[in-house]
């Protein structure tokens, strides 16, 4: 039996429900491992092939959606079809622990439903084992997957939201992030303010006020203890109810670049007249620098 191992094959960033911590964005990396007979061509499987199967069924059904436990206690979940010409959408509604609740509908296409009870690398480690077994060519008789997080990154938050504008799937409403965080002052790292916005930060749903639905409407519970959050996509209709506690709303849309100029503003009103570098990062390996 010959072994096939693929590192870092790809990544994943994505939200998941919760009970306890709520909304929770993470990015996760992928090491893969196959063993099986060799084919004909004196391969277990060519790494095309492991990289276009695995890449695809993850693009597709994890990365950029929300990942919900279908078993946790309470979770309702129900297919909602506007008419015959509409697209299917999926709407959740999710229990706390503290007593509040998620509510979230959107095309089906930005969720992804697993049958367990909560939400973990070992749940998403034995769907993954399910799924791309079934489509794995069948001399592939054994398959391993390693998810871990961003190697020697420490210091993080895991942040949650929703860019309406864009084309791609980070238009979906309730999609996230592991992201480091790097504060310089005066040229020299400064842990003491990192550390404040991690704390601040960590399992927020950053949203845009222009994306909130006017509370008038809404009974007095819902306008107290929720933010209502609704916009149209090109994938189309996104809504998202969350306890306001877990919510931080900025003036843009929550682009990685948005985001970093917000922290340096915020930063500027606490050190007027001093240097401040910000690096903020969107998941793994990528984001963006603001400086004064």
């Amino acid at each position: 039996m010959t072994q096939l191992f693929v590192k870092k094959l790809t990544n994943i960033d994505f939200s998941f429900l919760d009970a306890k911590r709520g909304l929770v964005g993470e990015s996760w990396l992928i090491d893969i491992e196959l063993s099986g007979e060799l084919d004909e061509q004196g391969m277990v499987v060519d790494f095309g092939i492991v990289k276009r199967v695995v890449r695809d069924f993850i693009d597709e059904f994890i990365d950029h959606c929300l990942v919900v436990p279908t078993l946790s206690n309470g979770c309702v979940i129900k297919d909602v079809i506007k008419d015959k010409q509409a697209a299917d959408s999926i709407e959740i509604d999710f229990p706390l622990e503290n007593g509040l609740s998620i509510h979230h509908r959107s095309p089906a296409q930005a969720v992804c439903l697993v049958n367990t009870k909560a939400i973990n690398k070992t749940s998403i480690r034995e769907y993954l084992l399910v799924e791309l077994q079934k489509r794995l060519p069948a001399n592939v008789t054994g398959l391993k997957v390693r998810l871990y997080g961003e190697p020697h990154l420490r210091e993080y938050y895991q942040y949650s939201h929703g860019l309406s504008q864009h084309q791609g799937n980070c238009q979906r409403i309730a999609h996230g992030h592991r992201s480091g965080l790097n504060i310089k002052i005066e040229g020299e790292p400064n842990e003491q303010w990192r550390d404040h916005w991690i704390d601040r930060w960590q399992d927020i749903y950053i949203g845009c006020p222009s994306h909130l639905i006017d509370s008038e409407f809404m009974d007095d519970g819902d306008a107290l203890n929720y933010h209502h959050f609704r916009y149209q996509a090109p994938q189309g209709e996104f809504y998202l109810r969350l306890p306001k506690e877990m919510c931080y709303l900025i003036d843009s849309a929550s682009t990685v670049e948005n985001i970093a100029q917000h922290l340096l503003d915020e930063m500027i009103i606490e050190l007027p007249n001093q240097k401040i570098e910000i690096q903020a990062f969107e998941g793994i390996g990528k984001g963006a620098i603001v400086s004064t």
